[in-house]
């Protein structure tokens, strides 16, 4: 087959030699000198045929030499163009498979982390909840061998059944708020909202707490009208257990040994939300300690904890923490070391119920 070159060369050739073929003949025609020759029948086709032959090949061997040199100085440029595209997709080839393989390394090495920090947690968490059932189980024992021994004394046989069963209903509050957070940590609790007055589920916390509270002689400061309504749009018996447990660690970590020991319940009625704050003067929290109080039996210094007071379960403010996002809500919490702790709460108004 033909390449386009000569192709090109050809087409030129063959309309340059029509066109000298024609032009000698007019030249001959139209010269004075020759005109004798047509008379004659003496046209000289062979010669002029020959040379627009001989003048069509030339011209035709010059035009491809020239397709030929400007063909490769084309695919030179293309080749070289071709180059430096092929080394530059490598480059980027390069790059994209190196940034692959350190991101890939990357991954392994969060997903390593993670497995390790979950590790952690879970050997953490198993150590607290035997530190939490240790001192249960090894009260009741003690009681309960001191008892078969045989105890004469009514009063005294008494006093350790009593202090047997305090330690059993401690055991039974463990495996209660165990059960509560493994439904909220799986999302299997489901929510009962309602429209209730919130200054009357406050108050009836404070009701039922109100032996500890005198028991540790806090003040409790209550920085809203207690007389009026207020409805919020929540679930009742979960948020009063919100707010026991808030409560119940103020007193917990409030200071008996400083005067004027208080509790500041505040609200605050907004536009869009209802926030409730309870705040402490107690031994507050350190910085090293504030992302952690949500975890489950995690207690902040417990070396600063009053004796006595750490009567929880130690997954309350987890609780809290899962009861509130469990109602799309928001907690805070802001503290200072020996000045006390502030948590804060969102809910929301019944006009502001999402319905589904």
């Amino acid at each position: 087959m033909l390449d386009l070159p000569r192709i090109i060369a050809l087409s030129v050739a063959a309309f340059f030699g029509t066109i000298v073929w024609f032009s000698l003949l007019a030249i001959l025609y139209l010269t004075p000198s020759s005109a004798h020759l047509f008379d004659e029948n003496l046209i000289p086709i062979l010669e002029i045929s020959l040379l627009s032959i001989f003048s069509a090949t030339a011209i035709g061997f010059f035009i491809e030499m020239l397709a030929r040199y400007f063909t490769s100085l084309k695919l030179n440029e293309v080749y070289e163009f071709s180059g430096r595209t092929n080394d530059y997709y490598d480059s980027q080839l390069r790059k994209k498979a190196e940034l692959a393989v350190n991101s890939q390394n990357q991954i392994k090495a969060v997903d390593l982390l993670n497995l390790q920090t979950r590790d952690d947690v879970r050997k953490e968490f198993i150590a607290n909840l035997s530190h939490e059932l240790k001192n249960p189980i090894f009260n009741i024992q003690s009681y309960l061998l001191t008892l078969i021994d045989g105890v004469d004394d009514k009063e005294t046989n008494y006093k350790y059944l009593k202090k047997a069963n305090r330690n059993v209903l401690r055991m039974i509050r463990l495996v209660r708020d165990m059960d509560v957070l493994a439904h909220l940590e799986s999302n299997k609790l489901i929510l009962n909202k309602e429209s209730y007055d919130l200054i009357s589920q406050i108050n009836d916390a404070l009701e039922q707490m109100s032996e500890r509270i005198e028991q540790s002689k806090i003040e409790i400061v209550q920085n809203y009208n207690p007389n009026i309504n207020l409805p919020v749009f929540a679930d009742l018996e979960r948020m009063e257990q919100v707010f026991l447990n808030l409560i119940s660690n103020a007193i917990k970590y409030s200071d008996s040994q400083r005067k004027g020991s208080f509790i500041k319940i505040t609200i605050q009625d907004r536009e869009d939300l209802i926030y409730v704050f309870i705040e402490d003067n107690g031994v507050g929290i350190s910085q090293g300690d504030m992302h952690r109080i949500f975890e489950r039996f995690y207690r902040a210094d417990r070396s600063r904890t009053q004796t006595g007071k750490i009567s929880g379960t130690g997954l309350g403010l987890a609780i809290a923490k899962h009861i509130i996002e469990a109602h799309e809500q928001t907690i805070k919490v802001s503290s200072k070391l020996g000045s006390g702790s502030a948590f804060s709460i969102s809910i929301t108004k019944p006009n502001k119920q999402i319905i589904t």
